[in-house]
């Protein structure tokens, strides 16, 4: 090989090694901002709008009014809402928002014309009306102003959380404090329960009470342990039901709190 040649393989070989170069730095210029922009999170306004929509599709404009700011990740809510529960709905939509890292809650409930009467009323009515809600479950609750406390005993998880996202729905409510048991699931406590309810409500003397919508005789079992709930008319009632119960089945224990009353 001559100079020549070699001079012009060494220029050669210089010249793509120079535009392999140029042509990496130019992938970089075009690579780098399309990283930078994919590591940008939603800005302030983006977010903003985002839990508007979410708030929209939530029902919370159809009880109440909610304003919403957001500013590096925080979601300040603000406003009045009809329920303890649409206040819940709020917050849970903005902290479903992308971008959202945490929610400051300023939601107020109005309780505007809503008396501890009227709550005790609606919730009993929301509890009559729950169609899971059976003879084998119980529920009490207690009012205080307008925070709501609610227990008792269900036969299955879905009806606590279900009865829970019902009652804090009431107009006026401005709390509510889930402290309803779930029933251990037993094939042994089942059989009980049916068989007591057999016993009691197939009583010819029970005949007015098994007619009702919500009959008012509950039959509470627990690990083998039989509770008798709710309201009777008389005291003869009262212990008559016992009395069946007693020689319904094999339990372990049974307790009487039947009331009389209306």
């Amino acid at each position: 090989m001559t100079k020549g040649e070699v001079f012009e393989t060494k220029f050669f070989q210089r010249a793509l090694s120079i535009g392999s170069c140029l042509a990496l730095g130019l992938l970089m210029v075009f690579l780098t901002p399309a990283a930078s922009r994919a590591d940008v999170g939603p800005s302030n306004a983006e977010m903003t709008a985002g839990v508007q929509g979410r708030l929209y599709h939530a029902g919370i404009f159809k009880h109440g009014q909610v304003n919403v700011e957001v500013k590096n990740g925080v979601a300040t809510l603000t406003g009045t809402v009809d329920s303890y529960g649409q206040e819940m709905r709020a917050v849970r939509a903005a902290r479903h928002q992308h971008g959202v890292t945490s929610v400051v809650d300023n939601v107020q409930v109005s309780t505007e014309g809503v008396s501890s009467q009227q709550i005790v009323k609606n919730v009993r009515h929301e509890v009559l009306m729950y169609p899971y809600y059976t003879v084998f479950d119980n529920i009490t609750f207690s009012v205080e102003g307008n925070r709501l406390t609610v227990a008792g005993q269900v036969t299955q998880p879905y009806k606590k959380s279900d009865l829970g996202n019902i009652l804090a729905g009431i107009r006026g409510v401005t709390f509510v404090k889930n402290n309803i048991q779930v029933l251990p699931l037993s094939t042994f406590d089942d059989h009980i329960r049916l068989a007591i309810a057999r016993r009691i409500y197939g009583d010819p003397g029970f005949f007015n009470y098994g007619n009702q919508a919500n009959p008012s005789i509950h039959i509470i079992v627990d690990n083998g342990n039989v509770v008798l709930e709710g309201v009777v008319n008389s005291n003869v009632d009262r212990q008559k039901a016992e009395i069946d119960a007693r020689f319904a089945t094999t339990y372990l224990g049974l307790t009487n709190n039947l009331r009389v009353g209306s």
